[in-house]
């Protein structure tokens, strides 16, 4: 892309990433491009529809907020805290950006691919943690980001806090634990 278009983008990006914050972020997409200082057909030219955008806008919240709990995540050895750490990050986001939540048909889906993209990273780290005894040895390098995703966005739509949150995250994690797993059946 030329960087005009680059930036038309980013600027796009940040006026939905306002939009879906507020209510349930279903207001025109028209008010989008104005704040975007862009024509509709500019936004329309990048994203097709509401859906294509509410994605774009949850890529760049991943980036910026999920991202870093992924390093932490990278550089403990896949601990029970740190991994706790992720979920409770993605379930922050599903939990307080209900209005961009609601524009995307599967939330679940699209963070499952948000974190198989950094599989390559995070398939030596699930391993190392394996060899420690960190987490039960039947896991697959496939199985984390379906995991991880499925607990993580699994409150959206609730109103729980975010202590009560973080105790039902680690409860659910719990299922990842080495001590005493019964064998996970093969798919």
């Amino acid at each position: 892309m030329r960087s005009d278009a680059v930036s038309n983008v980013a600027r796009i990006v940040e006026a939905a990433r306002r939009l879906f914050a507020t209510g349930d972020g279903r207001g025109p997409l028209r008010h989008v491009a104005r704040d975007a200082g862009v024509g509709v057909a500019t936004l329309y030219r990048h994203f097709p529809d509401r859906e294509s955008l509410a994605s774009a806008v949850y890529a760049h919240v991943f980036a910026t907020e999920i991202e870093p709990a992924l390093a932490t995540f990278g550089r403990h050895g896949v601990s029970r805290e740190a991994l706790l750490d992720v979920a409770e990050r993605i379930s922050d986001v599903v939990a307080h950006q209900p209005g961009l939540i609601a524009a995307m048909s599967d939330i679940t889906e699209t963070t499952r691919d948000l974190l198989r993209h950094r599989m390559e990273t995070m398939a030596p780290i699930l391993r190392a943690s394996q060899e420690a005894g960190n987490i039960r040895p039947d896991i697959t390098p496939e199985d984390l980001p379906v995991l991880i995703a499925l607990v993580a966005t699994a409150f959206a739509g609730t109103s729980l806090d975010r202590p009560t949150r973080r105790r039902y995250l680690g409860l659910l994690l719990d299922a990842l634990s080495p001590s005493r797993p019964q064998r996970a059946p093969s798919h």
